[in-house]
């Protein structure tokens, strides 16, 4: 381990140059042409550390990237990394990436262009020999998790289904940090269609569907912490009108997020149940429409062996590896939910993530780099 932490040490000042053309270039999630300009330089990447790389094409977003390494082991890894941010177009005009007070400034550094690129410099750092221990490595860098992988997690659930582990890039905030669980989240929009009349000739005629959207949304924030884990959020309420018209069209936003599987299941059950309801305001019809869920990562038995292997490496760097539990959702929420011995948030060390201030520790870059390259070398002799 101290091998890997000299030369981590050594691979700072062309880690940080590489990494500052990943982050000069705007590359928000529902900006495609900056996706694809990030993916081009990930791909030249793996290509010069010996992986075959596939480009999936997506319409609307960026194209996701697989990367490939075969070799002559049992155990199948798969590495998971995002190349969106939340950043709009001109982000990078404004505050380019930036080296100040030992830390590396920028959108989307810590969130999480860094991972990608620590997880293929910990894959050189372990070494050939480490990687040909591998029946196959796979990584995945795609393009749309800020939004919830709707494009993408076809694509991971594909890879997941033919691997035996999971590590995820996602980012954090202390060196000694692994993250093993997340609440699953489950997004919503809620429609609601009611009948227009002028408010002050024949307010009797009308139906108020956004008085409707009030009763319900009161419902559904009425569910936020009613079981152990659970919580609701609605986000954003929009309905256009006239104060002299009885609005016959409103609509919110909302998510759902809980930590365990059987929770999760009764948080969702509770929503259907509310839209199932009798309407507070006559004639009016609601429709709830599903979107993006991530079903709650887990700490499993698998996933406590990975920890397990995690702590000792650790301990020969010096850290003590603490498991985290956090709110957020990321990739390995749709690994662990099928099963998979899933270890998230081993990207790099910084804070602010999502946030003009984003940055990374650029001293923790080694020992993070040292602890993936230790994990990456010691996975192919555990047994799940």
């Amino acid at each position: 381990m101290t091998a890997d932490l000299d030369a981590a040490r050594e691979l700072v000042p062309a880690f940080l140059d590489e990494l500052r053309a990943w982050v000069n270039i705007d590359s928000g999630s529902d900006h495609k042409t900056g996706v694809d300009q990030v993916g081009a330089l990930v791909r030249a990447r793996f290509e010069r550390s010996g992986f075959a790389v596939e480009t999936h094409p997506q319409a609307v977003y960026g194209d996701n990237l697989v990367a490939r390494r075969k070799g002559s082991g049992r155990m199948r890894l798969l590495l998971i990394g995002h190349m969106d941010t939340v950043f709009p177009v001109g982000t990078v005009a404004e505050r380019p990436f930036t080296i100040r007070d030992g830390r590396a400034y920028g959108p989307g550094i810590f969130d999480m262009k860094s991972g990608i690129l620590a997880g293929i410099t910990a894959l050189d750092l372990a070494g050939a020999e480490t990687l040909d221990r591998f029946a196959a490595i796979t990584f995945i860098c795609n393009s749309d998790e800020e939004v919830g992988s709707p494009g993408s997690t076809p694509l991971i659930r594909a890879e997941a289904s033919q691997a035996d582990v999971v590590l995820v890039l996602e980012p954090t905030r202390d060196p000694a940090c692994v993250t093993v669980a997340r609440k699953g989240i489950a997004a919503y929009t809620l429609d609601v269609q009611g009948v227009s009349a002028h408010a002050g000739v024949m307010p009797e005629a009308g139906r108020n569907a956004i008085l409707e959207l009030a009763h319900l949304i009161i419902a559904l924030q009425g569910l936020h912490g009613s079981l152990p884990s659970l919580s609701v959020n609605v986000g954003a309420v929009y309905a256009d009108g006239r104060r002299n018209v009885v609005p016959d069209r409103a609509q919110a936003h909302f998510e759902m997020r809980a930590a365990e599987p059987e929770i999760f299941a009764q948080g969702q059950a509770a929503i259907e149940a509310i839209i199932a309801a009798p309407r507070v305001v006559p004639d009016t019809v609601v429709t709830l429409t599903p979107g993006p869920v991530h079903q709650p990562l887990a700490l499993t038995e698998g996933a406590r062996k990975l920890v397990a292997v995690a702590g000792s490496v650790g301990a020969e760097l010096g850290l003590q590896i603490k498991p985290l539990s956090i709110g957020g959702a990321s990739d390995g929420n749709t690994t662990g939910g099928m099963g998979i011995p899933t270890l998230d948030g081993l990207g790099l060390i910084g804070q602010n993530s999502h946030n003009p201030d984003e940055h990374i520790i650029i001293d923790a870059i080694p020992v993070r780099l040292a602890l993936l390259a230790g994990i990456i070398r010691a996975l192919p002799d555990v047994i799940l």
